[in-house]
């Protein structure tokens, strides 16, 4: 049964932590004038670079890391 009490007092830690080393997002960064891709984990830290999506997400994989889309 799903505890609503314990969902109240969660800290913005503990809800980062809940997909750490397990889920990552990719996310579009321009850096000096030309479009990047950071591979960020469920914490928000990044992971990698790469120049374009597809390689984004291979890097994410290569790290055993399910991506999600963020919309």
């Amino acid at each position: 049964m799903l505890n609503i009490t314990a969902l109240k007092t969660i800290t913005q830690q503990d809800l980062a932590m809940l997909g750490y080393g397990e889920i990552a997002y990719i996310r579009p960064l321009i850096i000096q004038g030309e479009q990047v891709f950071a591979v960020m984990g469920a914490d928000g830290r990044q992971i990698g670079l790469a120049g374009d999506r597809d390689s984004a997400n291979r890097t994410a994989y290569g790290e055993d890391l399910v991506v999600f889309a963020l919309n």
